[in-house]
């Protein structure tokens, strides 16, 4: 009697473990799931019944004695049944995921380590990106053997200390950034020896904000490079920050855009942009807006950021 109660067990426990769960238990087809599990118990009882009940029935005196015989035996199968079925299905599910949980977190360590590869790699860009554009602009200066060479060779080296050391973190302080941002105006005002109007403005308070080091640079620079061509041909660059609160910070560029660009100019200005526009894309995913537009000899750069 106890084989043929385990071997109904069993059958019901791995049938319910590796045809009901994974077939309509996991596929959230819940009805289903409990329609066949109630008819898979039927099923197994049947047997009981066929296997156990009346061959006992006949050593059994009276009708009542069978049925209470019969009644005992379906319970207890039932309960017992239930008892199994229900432990190991949460048992086998809790493995799962905790399995889940696991893998989850291996591919979220994953890609974490790849946006870090992605971010030092853009962030590497960055950095020879700048250099090379403003050696060359010491380098024109001292073809010309202007005096301001030294002077931009100095606040050469404070904004690559900057780069060097500070911007290796995720985020830094804005006051950091914001004073790397009035340096590198600094070194073109000096190289451009105040010939065309350079305005910064920023408005709010910077002091708790954090940032991803060296986002603006590319579009500043940007717009020195295509706009800063002299103040009788109307050349100017404007800059605001405006800080709402800690948590949102809007920059707004402009600058004339009467340059004539050749290949060389659009694809150095592609990949600062193009560096920028990914870097919000990892860092703000959907906390951003960026709006660039050339029109009417201006050239208009609008960025929103979230930091929350």
């Amino acid at each position: 009697m106890t084989f043929v109660f385990n071997l109904c067990f069993a059958v019901a426990v791995y049938f319910n473990l590796l045809v009901l769960i994974p077939f309509f238990f996991k596929k959230q087809k819940f009805f289903l799931y409990i329609l066949f599990l109630l008819g898979l118990i039927s099923l197994a009882a049947f047997f009981i019944d066929f296997l156990l009940v009346y061959p006992l029935g006949r050593f059994v005196q009276g009708e009542k004695y069978f049925e209470e015989l019969t009644f005992v035996v379906w319970f207890n199968f039932a309960f017992f049944t239930f008892i199994y079925v229900g432990l190991t299905s949460f048992l086998s599910l809790m493995r799962e995921w905790f399995i889940l949980q696991k893998i989850s977190f291996q591919l979220k360590d994953i890609e974490r380590e790849k946006l870090e590869a992605e971010l030092k790699a853009l962030k590497a860009q960055i950095n020879p990106h700048f250099l090379f554009n403003t050696l060359n602009n010491i380098y024109s200066l001292t073809l010309d053997k202007s005096d301001k060479a030294p002077s931009l060779v100095l606040k050469l080296s404070d904004l690559m200390r900057y780069i060097l050391y500070d911007c290796n973190d995720r985020y830094v302080l804005m006051e950091k950034e914001l004073e790397f941002i009035k340096n590198y105006l600094d070194l073109q005002k000096i190289r451009l020896d105040d010939s065309i109007p350079v305005k910064m403005e920023v408005k709010g308070n910077v002091a708790r904000s954090k940032i991803a080091p060296l986002l603006f640079e590319p579009l500043i620079e940007n717009a020195f490079k295509h706009g800063a061509y002299g103040k009788n041909n109307g050349g100017f660059v404007n800059i605001l920050l405006n800080f709402e609160d800690e948590n949102h910070i809007e920059l707004l560029i402009e600058n004339r855009s009467q340059h004539v660009w050749d290949k060389e100019d659009e694809k150095n200005s592609g990949i600062g942009i193009k560096n920028v526009i990914r870097r919000l894309e990892l860092l703000y995913p959907e906390k951003h807006r960026l709006e660039i537009k050339d029109e009417d000899n201006l050239f208009k750069v609008s960025l929103q950021i979230d930091l929350s």
